[in-house]
């Protein structure tokens, strides 16, 4: 859990950085995009000085035709217009390389073009102001010449120069339109004006020599216009704009279309900027609720935690924590039985019908899963509720609840969700979450389950240390006991058997043997406690067994006590011992009189019952089964709350002034455990006290009481010699005693060495050998022993102290248990020396 806390800061701080890097980049992007755009100004100033190329060459050729007319007075708009042409070029050469277009060396060519036109035309220029100025001054000098000589000539002269008007004419003509014919003309007129007797006269002459130099100059100052006329300057200007356009306008297309991309690209890392801070954001609300989820999860361990071992109020709190957490409208939670699919228990809002038909539909889905895969609740199980109507597992993108369960140790718990309202389905996340809330809720369901049964099985190892102790001691006082009762019932059994006493010391003798019985019922009592004997697991009745005792229990109780029986016609088999469930009904009605002052009644109960649920008795546990319940309830004084924990202790008695031993109840305790069983006391004082035993049913025929009670015929021997070993003089004399009573030839032996010595001198086989365990210090091996005396029968006699022999040990050994009643020496004595006798369960469990 804490890592998975540390890492979403971790991924957030990469996030940042990430955004950080993807904004610096899309503003990078969009401010190259911006870049890339060729210079608005740098293309107008260009397209400017273009223009003004072929304006300035226009103003040029006009000017120089106004020239050419005589109608500029000088030479200075055709040098600006050279000189702007220039300047023009210049400053294109300067515009091009800050341009962006990517072909300059196209642009310096037609550039340099361009500049070689403008070289020609002012070469032409500078030769046409020469020859113009020659022209212009020749006609003026002519003009002024043909009308001094019209108008000052005399008339004879005017005569003789042949009509100077007609040359005036044809030299007009000339200047408009020059021919060489028409120029032949005017200059063979020139020449016969020249041959004139007025040839010689200086204006005359004047006036020849510049016609004639208009005739030479003008057509060299047409042919200078006309070149400038027909100048490429204009033509490599508009040459040169043309490249320009072109490689503007390529410009333009990949700048757009580089502008287009880089724009796209920052707008796209905008929009994975906007998805980062949204995942950012939803990363944060994730944390968020993580960090909402532990808090929770802490806050449920302080309830179970601090709340000892009643888990209902703090599962409860943990379960509004967890609805609240979740926005849960309603919620429910149960624990479900692995095995059985029933409901253990429920807490939260119990009933709802939509929890009831889940419960089942969940139960069924336990049973029918597969045992052999993994269950499908690990680590744990989520549904999705998307209708109103809870009756099944929808799927859709719409929730109206959840339904979240998890494995329990040997149950399932199964948590249940609704909202007010439908929404959005739960994302992976938000189930995640919801399965770790309910892996923790059971984790501390399930520790504190564990920790209650920590404290009872500490409590209970307490206790059976208490009890193995108390146990040692009762053993090692019957270990005694036995003895002497033994010679006790031994001679009063020997003394009833001789018909020769009268009828009162027959009547003192059976007291004797009778009040025998009585303390070997209470030794039996004590070995039981101490668990020093075996068991008899057999199928039988529980009714017949509690019918069979009834009237011997009513003649253990007062007339004023009535017992009550109210037997069930269910089967009530189960697997014990007839005898000790006998033990056990006439302690605990024993126990009714006397808690009644021997006035009142006992109801004695015999039903079937079936547990859906674990259910909690007092003294222990009832897993979920059929059982036989065995009831036992008076009205009297009933038993302190202080005392109740304590009743089971051996030797722990509320009655100690009324001679109480503290053994019925024990003995009860130590029966009913052997068959399995389990007991629950509900006590009130001064209303009395219930006992219920319930025991696991057994479907096998039962066995009839007689089986366990039947008395046979005794069998008698015909003087086979029996050797007879005991420590204890008493114990072995009445062993003597009956063996010959039974009809045998006893020899007895206080060593086991003296066995071994008879055997040694005397020639004679015995019929059957008898050794008591108390012969040794230390338990033998009794394999060995009865290999030594083979092929001599061998029977051992035992007492509670060879119960401590691992029992694989006495298997295929021969066994009396001490004090030996008559029937079962007998029986044991036949069996030995001629063969088996048919004998009951009852008797070869004895």
């Amino acid at each position: 859990m804490e890592a998975n806390s540390k890492r979403p800061p971790r991924r957030r701080a990469i996030e940042l950085w990430r955004i950080l890097v993807l904004v610096a980049g899309a503003f990078s992007f969009a401010i190259f995009a911006f870049g890339r755009v060729p210079s608005r100004e740098t293309h107008e100033a260009i397209l400017t000085s273009l223009r003004a190329v072929d304006i300035n060459h226009a103003s040029l050729q006009r000017d120089v035709l106004q020239a050419r007319s005589g109608l500029l007075k000088n030479y200075d708009p055709l040098v600006a217009s050279i000189k702007t042409l220039h300047a023009t070029v210049t400053k294109l050469g300067e515009l091009f390389p800050d341009s962006g277009v990517e072909s300059p060396a196209n642009l310096s060519d037609e550039l340099s073009r361009l500049s070689s036109s403008i070289d020609r035309d002012e070469d032409l220029v500078e030769q046409f102001k020469t020859d113009n100025a020659l022209l212009q001054n020749s006609l003026s000098i002519a003009n002024q010449m043909l009308s001094k000589l019209h108008t000052e000539a005399p008339q004879e002269v005017e005569k003789g120069l042949d009509a100077p008007n007609d040359l005036g004419n044809l030299m007009m003509r000339f200047a408009t339109q020059p021919s060489s014919a028409l120029g032949q003309t005017i200059r063979s007129q020139l020449d016969a004006m020249q041959s004139t007797p007025y040839g010689d006269m200086p204006d005359v002459k004047s006036y020849i020599v510049h016609a004639k130099l208009i005739l030479d100059t003008l057509p060299s100052v047409d042919s200078i216009i006309e070149a400038i006329q027909a100048s490429q300057t204009s033509d490599d200007a508009r040459r040169l704009q043309q490249v320009y356009l072109d490689a503007y306008g390529e410009l333009s297309n990949r700048s757009s279309w580089s502008r287009l991309l880089l724009g796209s690209i920052a707008m796209l890392l905008c929009a994975y900027v906007a998805f980062l801070i949204y995942r950012l954001r939803l990363q944060t609300h994730k944390l968020t609720q993580q960090l909402d989820l532990e808090a929770c999860i802490a806050e449920m361990r302080k309830k179970f935690e601090f709340g000892g071992y009643d888990s209902t109020a703090a599962l409860t709190d943990s379960l509004a924590m967890i609805a609240h957490l979740f926005d849960a409208s309603r919620y429910a939670f149960a624990i479900l039985n692995i095995e059985s699919g029933l409901t253990e228990s429920t807490y939260g809002a119990r009933g709802m019908l939509g929890f009831d038909t889940l419960k089942e539909a969940f139960s069924i889905k336990i049973k029918d899963r597969d045992e052999t895969s993994d269950a499908f609740w690990r680590p744990f199980f989520y549904e999705n509720l998307q209708q109103r109507d809870l009756g099944h597992f929808p799927e859709g993108s719409l929730s109206a609840g959840s339904i979240v369960a998890t494995e329990l140790g040997n149950s399932v718990g199964l948590l249940f969700l609704e909202h007010a309202e439908i929404r959005k389905r739960p994302d992976r996340d938000e189930v995640r979450l919801l399965g770790q809330a309910i892996i923790a809720l059971a984790q501390c369901v399930r520790e504190q389950r564990e920790n209650a049964e920590r404290e009872t099985l500490e409590a209970r190892l307490e206790h059976a240390q208490r009890l193995e102790a108390l146990g040692t001691l009762a053993g090692g006082i019957a270990h005694e006991f036995n003895n002497a009762l033994g010679a006790i019932l031994g001679y009063g059994e020997m003394a009833l058997q001789l018909g020769k006493n009268s009828a009162k010391t027959r009547e003192y003798v059976q007291e004797m043997v009778t009040s025998g019985h009585r303390a070997k019922f209470i030794i039996d009592q004590i070995l039981t406690f101490s668990r020093k004997r075996d068991r008899v697991s057999q199928p039988f009745s529980v009714t017949d067994a509690i019918r069979d005792i009834l009237p011997m229990a009513k003649m253990s109780v007062p007339d004023t006590f009535n017992i009550v029986l109210s037997l069930g016609e269910e089967a009530s088999t189960v697997l014990g011992n007839p005898i000790e469930m006998q033990q056990v009904v006439m302690n605990l009605c024993t126990n009714a009189a006397h808690a009644s002052r021997d006035v009142g009644e006992v109801t004695v109960a015999v039903n079937e019952v079936t547990k859906e649920v674990r259910t909690t008795l007092s003294h222990g546990e009832l897993a979920p089964g059929t059982y036989v319940a065995v009831s036992v309830e008076d009205h009297g004084s009933g038993i302190p709350e202080s005392a109740l924990p304590h009743i089971f202790e051996p030797f722990f008695t509320t009655k100690s002034k009324r001679g109480g031993t503290g053994l019925g109840l024990a003995a009860v305790h130590g029966h009913v455990a052997g068959m399995n069983g389990k007991i629950d006391v509900r006590s009130q004082v001064n209303i009395g006290t219930r006992f219920d035993l319930y025991f696991p049913i057994s479907y096998r025929k039962p066995i009839p009481l007689a089986d366990f009670f039947n008395e046979r015929t005794v069998p008698l021997g015909t003087g086979q010699l029996v050797l007879v070993a005991q420590r204890d003089g008493s114990l072995r004399l009445l062993l003597e005693e009956k063996i010959a009573a039974l009809g045998y030839e006893p020899v007895g032996f206080q060593t086991i060495g003296g066995v071994k010595n008879w055997l040694k001198d005397n020639n004679q086989v015995p019929d059957l050998i008898m050794l008591d365990l108390d012969l040794w210090n230390t338990a033998p091996d009794c394999r060995s022993v009865k290999a030594e005396f083979f092929p001599t029968p061998t029977v051992f006699l035992t007492d509670h102290e060879t119960t401590t022999i691992d029992p694989r040990m006495l298997k295929g050994i021969s066994v009396l248990r001490k004090p030996v009643s008559s029937i079962n020496l007998a029986t044991t004595l036949n069996n030995m020396v001629h063969g088996p006798f048919p004998m009951s369960d009852a008797e070869r469990s004895a």
